[in-house]
């Protein structure tokens, strides 16, 4: 007997996107949910040793599965070289793309470009007791898939710079929203005069 999909729509459970394929086969039907994060569960239990290639789009329904996150939108491609060996993954992201993130100047939104390249090494067993380096991740020793969305997510913040300004125009004049600019320019308090300049200025007009 064969499934055929019927649709494909979505679902908001526990704010997380689901997606959700409709299957039918007279006179009953059948509902699978695919969770938007399934496709960064990298199983490696059948795979051979040596490398092997995966790439990834990242969007918004990425950054909506994480709680709290300051990233919502943007389109970002990981390209992924994972490298299996006896006891040891060791997983090479690319990354290349650009994400929504709000000005430090104006308060505004822009599309903020980011590129860069990360390796992360993957062992099998417990945590060391010892907090370790940053680029070592631990799974368990009968884990047979290794889930790379956390991974990705945390390295695309890593690389957004800590100073988040528009970029100027062509023609080199400020990116920032003009208005919120004028404004800014408005509240900003008078210059502070040393007041040794004004002792100075009073010597220099009883000279005078």
């Amino acid at each position: 007997m064969i499934w055929q999909a019927f649709s494909l729509i979505s679902i908001v459970q526990d704010c997380v996107v689901h997606r959700i394929i409709l299957y039918f086969c007279r006179p009953n039907f059948r509902i699978i949910v695919m969770h938007p994060l399934k496709p960064y569960h990298i199983s490696f239990k059948g795979l051979s040793m040596g490398h092997h290639s995966y790439d990834f789009e990242i969007d918004h329904e990425f950054f909506e599965c994480f709680e709290a996150s300051e990233l919502h939108e943007g389109k970002v491609h990981v390209h992924l070289d994972f490298e299996k060996q006896e006891r040891l993954l060791v997983l090479d992201f690319g990354f290349d793309g650009e994400v929504e993130v709000v000005c430090d100047r104006c308060a505004y939104e822009y599309l903020q470009p980011i590129s860069g390249k990360q390796t992360v090494y993957v062992k099998f067993g417990e945590e060391a007791e010892e907090e370790g380096p940053d680029d070592v991740v631990f799974i368990p020793a009968d884990a047979s898939e290794v889930d790379v969305s956390q991974i990705i997510y945390d390295y695309i913040n890593i690389l957004l710079p800590l100073h988040r300004v528009h970029p100027d125009d062509a023609e080199g004049n400020p990116g920032c929203n003009s208005e919120m600019l004028h404004l800014l320019d408005e509240l900003k308090p008078p210059a502070e005069i040393d007041p040794r300049w004004n002792a100075l200025k009073g010597l220099l007009d009883k000279d005078n």
